[in-house]
Order: C-alpha cells, then sequence, then structure tokens
C-alpha cells in the first residue's frame, strides 16, 4: 500500500524534480566549462525537451481535469433527474395506495395481508371494526396474538397450507367478544415473488350467518363454535361448490352423532324432543300501549348436552323438506303453553308471541287452516301470534306468501317482516304484504354508531314506517349506545343480547 502511494507521488513530481535538476547541471556546466558553447547547447537542448514534456503532461492533466469535471456534471444532473423521477414515483405509489386503502376500507368484504412470519401487515376498516381492535394491535403482530389462541387453533391448518403456496376456502364460525356469534366464509390467496416464493397471503372474510340463528346459540354451543376443532381438531374445510353439504354433514355426523339426519329429525318431531325459548322485544320508547313480547325459538333438547347449535338441525329439516312440519310443531306447542299457564293463573294476561315461519311453509296451502283450527279449538284470541316472515323467502313466494298474510290477518294475526333493508331498501313488498311491524336486519343494527349508510337507511325505514303506520323492531341491540340512537331515530321496538338473551319459554313469568 505505501508502495503504491510512493509511485502515485514519483508520477506527480518527478517531472519538476528532472527539470529542476536539468536546469542545475546546465549552470554547473556553464561554470566549470567556461562557458563551452557546445555543452551549454547540448544541455539546454536537453533543458528545453524536459520542459516541453512538464507544459506538455501539465496540459493533459488540465485536459482530464476539464473532461472528468463535464462528466461529474452530467452524472450530477442524471442524479437530479433520477431523484425528481423517485420522488414522483413515491408520491404517484402513495396517492394510488391512499386510493386502494380507501377503496378496501369501503368494502364490506374484511381484508387482510399476513407476510411469510405470520404478522398482519395490512387490514381494512370492515376486518378491525369486526375484531374490535384498534390499528396498533393488529399491525406487526402475529396470527395467534390478534386472534386468539381458540381463533388461531381452527385455522392454523388453513394458515399454514396458504403459505406454502396452496389457496383456501373453509368456513368457520366463532363468539365475538360482545357474546354474538358469526358464520364466516374465509378465503385465503397467497402472494408470490417472481422466483415463486410465498411472501404472505391475502385473507377474505364474509359473513354469511342467519342472525335470526345467531340470536338462538346457548352458551355451551359457542364454547363449541369458538373452535371448531374440539371433536375433529381441523375447521370445517369446503370447496366452493360444494361447501353447504360438507358443512351440513360435518355439524351433523361429526357433531351430534346423526348418521340419519332425517330419521333422527323426524323422530324428534315424534317423541316431542323440541323445545321452546323466547327472547323479549321490548318498547323502545315507554309509550302508551306499548308492551314487551317475545321471539319464539325452537331448540332441541339435547343441543346443549351434545353441543349441537340451533344452524344444525335447522339447515337438515329445510334440506329434507321438514319445515311446515317443524312450524307446526311450534304453534300447536305455544298454544299449549298459553292454555297451561292460564290454567295456573286465571287472572294471567298473556302478550304477544312473535313466531318466525320458514319459506317452504308459506307455499303450504293448509297451514292457515291448521292455525285457524288449533286457535279455535282452545279458545286463544288470534291477536296473541304474530308471525314473521323473512322477507327475501317471502319475495321469493311473493304470491303464496300474500295469500297467506290476508288469510290469517282476516283472522285477526298479526305479521312481521324480518331481515328488511338487508339488501337494497324497497318498500314495494308492502304493496302486497300488508303487515304489521318491519324488522330491521341485524347488520345494519349492529353498525348503526360507525356507518353512516346504516344509519341512513335505519332513519329512512323508521320515517316510512311511521307515515304508512307500521311498526318498526330493530335487531341485534347489543349495548347502551345503540338503544339510545334507536330511540332518537324514533324506533319503536328493540331486541338483542343488550336487551335480553334468549331463555327458555317455560321459565316466562
Amino acid at each position: 500500500m505505501k508502495f503504491r502511494k510512493l509511485q502515485r507521488l514519483l508520477r506527480v513530481f518527478f517531472p519538476a524534480l528532472a527539470t529542476i535538476g536539468l536546469a542545475a547541471v546546465l549552470l554547473a556546466t556553464i561554470y566549470y566549462t567556461l562557458l563551452d558553447w557546445q555543452w551549454i547547447a547540448f544541455l539546454g537542448g536537453v533543458l528545453f525537451a524536459a520542459l516541453l514534456a512538464f507544459a506538455s503532461r501539465a496540459s493533459r492533466a488540465e485536459w482530464l481535469v476539464a473532461r472528468r469535471s463535464a462528466q461529474l456534471n452530467q452524472a450530477k444532473e442524471r442524479l437530479a433527474h433520477e431523484t425528481q423521477a423517485r420522488k414522483n414515483a413515491e408520491q404517484a405509489f402513495l396517492n394510488t395506495d391512499e386510493r386502494m386503502r380507501l377503496i378496501a376500507d369501503a368494502m364490506p368484504t374484511m381484508l387482510v395481508y399476513v407476510d411469510a412470519q405470520q404478522r398482519f401487515r395490512y387490514h381494512n376498516r370492515a376486518y378491525r371494526e369486526w375484531i374490535g381492535l384498534s390499528p396498533e394491535r393488529i399491525e406487526g403482530k402475529m396470527i395467534r396474538d390478534v386472534m386468539g389462541e381458540m381463533m388461531y387453533a381452527a385455522s392454523e391448518r388453513a394458515v399454514a397450507k396458504a403459505l406454502a403456496g396452496e389457496r383456501v376456502d373453509f368456513e368457520h364460525t366463532h363468539t365475538a367478544p360482545d357474546g354474538s356469534f358469526h358464520r364466516l366464509g374465509v378465503t385465503y390467496l397467497p402472494h408470490f415473488n417472481p422466483q415463486g416464493q410465498v411472501l404472505g397471503f391475502y385473507g377474505l372474510l364474509t359473513e354469511v350467518i342467519d342472525h335470526r340463528q345467531a340470536a338462538e346459540a346457548p352458551p355451551a354451543v359457542r364454547q363449541f363454535i369458538d373452535s371448531e376443532v374440539l371433536l375433529t381438531g381441523n375447521p370445517v374445510v369446503v370447496t366452493e361448490s360444494g361447501g353447504q353439504t360438507l358443512y351440513l354433514s360435518s355439524i351433523t355426523e361429526q357433531l351430534t352423532g346423526w348418521s340419519n339426519p332425517e330419521a333422527r329429525l323426524r323422530q324428534a318431531l315424534e317423541r316431542d324432543e323440541f323445545c321452546l325459548f323466547c327472547q323479549p322485544i321490548v318498547p323502545v320508547a315507554r309509550t302508551a300501549g306499548a308492551q314487551t313480547f317475545y321471539e319464539i325459538l325452537v331448540r332441541l333438547q339435547e343441543e346443549e348436552q351434545n353441543l349441537a347449535p340451533p344452524g344444525a338441525f335447522i339447515p337438515v329439516a329445510e334440506r329434507y323438506n321438514m319445515m311446515p312440519v317443524l312450524d307446526r310443531w311450534v304453534v300447536r306447542h305455544l298454544i299449549e303453553w298459553i292454555l297451561e299457564r292460564r290454567r295456573r293463573d286465571p287472572q294471567w294476561q298473556p302478550t304477544m308471541y312473535n313466531i318466525n315461519l320458514f319459506g317452504p311453509t308459506l307455499s303450504d296451502p293448509k297451514f292457515p287452516a291448521f292455525v285457524l283450527h288449533q286457535l279455535e279449538a282452545r279458545k286463544v284470541p288470534p291477536q296473541l301470534l304474530c308471525f314473521e316472515l323473512n322477507e327475501e323467502s317471502a319475495l321469493e313466494r311473493l304470491p303464496d306468501a300474500s295469500r297467506f298474510v290476508v288469510e290469517l290477518r282476516r283472522a285477526g294475526c298479526r305479521f312481521a317482516i324480518g331481515g328488511f333493508g338487508a339488501g337494497k331498501v324497497s318498500f314495494d313488498s308492502l304493496k302486497n304484504l300488508p303487515v304489521n311491524f318491519l324488522k330491521i336486519d341485524g347488520g345494519i343494527i349492529r353498525d348503526v354508531l360507525t356507518n353512516p349508510v346504516n344509519l341512513a337507511k335505519t332513519k329512512a325505514i323508521s320515517r316510512v314506517a311511521k307515515a304508512i303506520g307500521v311498526h318498526t323492531i330493530a335487531e341485534f341491540v347489543e349495548s347502551a349506545g345503540i338503544l339510545a340512537k334507536l330511540q332518537e331515530l324514533g324506533i319503536d321496538y328493540a331486541q338483542g343480547f343488550g336487551i335480553g338473551r334468549p331463555h327458555p319459554l317455560k321459565d316466562l313469568p
């Protein structure tokens, strides 16, 4: 290293030193040769050549400096252009990223991105609101820490498959911190780099549960549903085409032990192995004439023992077209309970009872006659019964539903439309379905404090309902804040875990 430095110094100073040396030799020669012109001419020529070489080298050095300076200026200009281009690209990326985040936050579908280390790197507003955590408690955190042990255990295998590069579709049901439970359709999409390596995966989560069934779940059922792995150790993984069938099979065979679900349900009906539960529907404002009434829910007696949720036998009953039979069982046993309660206390004053009817029952031409016969035979006032029709099911069978409503309403029974506003809010159905109550879908009510669209929907439904003389019921009321907002909006009745949880009808005072 020192030798190289010495070489560089010699290349710089050697011409000057050589010129000075030649000048000294010339002077010494003149002095010792007594002005011998031959030596003086020879040494002068050598000195002139040395000076010429020194000037040439200095000129070349100046040329190199000028050339390098020009190159440096060009490099500075290119760097400035590249720096500005990078800033423009970064700004364009930030603008695009901001637009994408706005779009993602407006999506009703929950969207997350998880890296290869299973840490959250993106989460939209729908996911944050659903899981109930602030952004700082999600960003960069492990899946296990954000979702909790039970929920993580149910999806651990699906996460592993996604990080192995496989698309995964499955359904998952769990209980939220507020006590409500949700059934989700989940898709994990792997994210690859150009070399084909998995960098992480995108998760898309969509709620697919019917909130009417969610309200029925007993605590023991929710404990099972939180994990979905208590018996099998695996989540319920489904394909896009066969998900419902596989879900039914998983629930009925693995959880209840039913090898023949249809025969088991028919046996339960024959042996009266179902039981009635109820959930209160209370007036939001204590106005004159308003009173609490109850929604009637049906369960199997073995649910608590076998951890079979309401969603187990109801889809099976629908699949085997047993809903009209089950609805008859509910009507008959509710009327029998009213008679028994009246016998025990002649002074007892019954209220109104809301019975959910399923779609196929609306197309059963003999069902209205069955209801009227039960009421007349037991001398029960028809106004005690309010039949709730799901809006979507009623519209699918509009002619049948219209005849059904007109026939029983003429006798004195009351009617409600459930799940109202779940899609596009339209009051056209009321032209053919004269009802007494509109039950606003729980998906709207649950977010009425945070979602301006849902707030506007609720306000519009309340205003139009009052104009046409129909009472409104808000379901999925989970907090005092929601109840206060409903009172402000003029909603008539409220139902939900924040009002009262389902309990056996026999325990009703």
